[in-house]
Parts: C-alpha cells; structure tokens; sequence
C-alpha cells in the first residue's frame, strides 16, 4: 500500500495536527547541491536530504521570535539549551550543538545544527500574514549515508522536528484558532496511545513525501515502518 493513503488509527486527534504542518522532502546528490564539498571529499554513497515543515501559526512573528530566541522559552518548550544567541555565537542542547549564522529579527534565523560528525544547515523563516498569524518554514539539510536513508527514509530526520514544532504549539497557543487540543510532547505523552497514534501519522506523511521526491514506495513504506519504531510508536507501525 502506498504511503499516501495508509490509513492512521488514531483517538481521532492526530490527523488533525499532523495536517496542520505541510511538508516537503528534497534528495540529491551531495555534488550537485551549490556549496557541497567536492565529491572527491564525500562518501559516493551519501545523498544530500532537505526537509521542510511549513506551518500556520496563529501569532505574529515578533511574539513567535521570543520563543524561538529566548532561552527560558526554548527551555519551556524545547528542553534545556545554553550559549550565545547572537551570530556568531555557539549553542548546545541534548544531542547537538551548533552555531549562529544569519539572524535577521523577527524573520529568519540560520544556524548550523552539529551532532557526532555531522554539520546540517538549519533554517528558520517566519512570514506575516495579514491577518496577524505568521507562517513559520523550517528547512533542514542533512549528508545522510545511503544506508541510513534507505532504512528510514527522510523521517529519521524530520519526525524531531514535529516533535518540536507540537511543543512550540503547545506552549504558545500558536493552534487555538483551529480547535485543536494540542498535547505537550512530554516522553511520557509520547510513550502514550495517543502519541504512539501521532508519531506513526508522521511517519506515513514524511514517506508520502519522499516517495513526491522519487523515492521508490515500496522504499518509502519501509522507512515509515522503520522510523515509526524508531520514536516509539512501533505497537501500530505494521498493522496498515
């Protein structure tokens, strides 16, 4: 079955956020991005990943930039994060680390985001709308070996980021306007049903999205089943 019309068994909730984010998956070859090392320099094997959320958030982007910047706001929502905020400047968090490039207030922010021996390129943008809410774009670009995206596919990287993003949602309010009651993604919210339910949507979306890249479906189904299991949400991951 295609992943594009898996059905989600679900408390009825999660389709709902799990649509309110558009996403996108862009795959190439490391010599063919602009600003990719020489291909001599990287593994024939690597792929160059690109992953993009897009999301409405009902809140302007001034309001929004405190709590992408501040760091008792990322604290409350994202985790625990430390550093200098400013380009720059160096950051950490739990699993990964990097440095400030480009801030533009209250607009964009490009930062490097570091972890084992990877260096991706982390871009934020958030857009006005004219009724007072704000689009926010995150992009995310990664040298993923081949293995690795043949096992999970593009969701390895990306699910993270939904999880993010419900925790900004959650402590911002950024989803009201829809009717959604969004959790906090607590672990133990996650190790839930409900967030089991959640995290396999995701899956199925970030499969749908790479198979929109070329990706083969049958490579795609794989990978959603294999980064279903990878969050925790493997109890309903082989029963579509």
């Amino acid at each position: 079955m295609p992943p594009s019309s898996s059905t989600v068994a679900t408390d009825g909730r999660a389709p709902s956020i799990a649509d309110a984010v558009r996403r996108e998956v862009e795959i190439a070859a490391p010599e063919s991005v602009d600003g990719a090392a020489p291909a001599d320099a990287v593994e024939a094997a690597d792929v160059v990943v690109t992953c993009t959320l897009r999301a409405t958030l009902g809140i302007s982007p001034t309001v929004l930039w405190s709590a992408l910047r501040c760091p008792e706001e990322l604290r409350a929502w994202y985790g625990p994060v430390s550093g200098e905020f400013e380009v720059g400047g160096r950051f950490a968090t739990p699993g990964a680390s990097g440095r400030i490039v480009e801030c533009d207030a209250p607009h964009r922010l490009r930062l490097t985001w570091e972890y084992d021996d990877n260096v991706d390129d982390l871009r934020l943008r958030l857009d006005p709308e004219d009724d007072g809410t704000s689009e926010l774009r995150l992009r995310h670009t990664a040298r993923v070996p081949r293995e690795i995206f043949d096992r999970f596919g593009p969701g390895a990287m990306a699910v993270g980021w939904d999880i993010a993003l419900l925790g900004l949602v959650a402590h911002t309010g950024a989803w009201e306007e829809l009717g959604l009651d969004v959790p906090a993604p607590t672990p133990a919210w996650l190790a839930s049903d409900a967030g089991a339910a959640l995290v396999r949507a995701w899956s199925i979306r970030w499969a749908a999205a790479s198979v929109a890249a070329g990706t083969d479906e049958e490579a795609a189904r794989r990978g959603e089943i294999e980064t279903t299991r990878a969050y925790g949400g493997e109890r309903d991951a082989l029963a579509v």
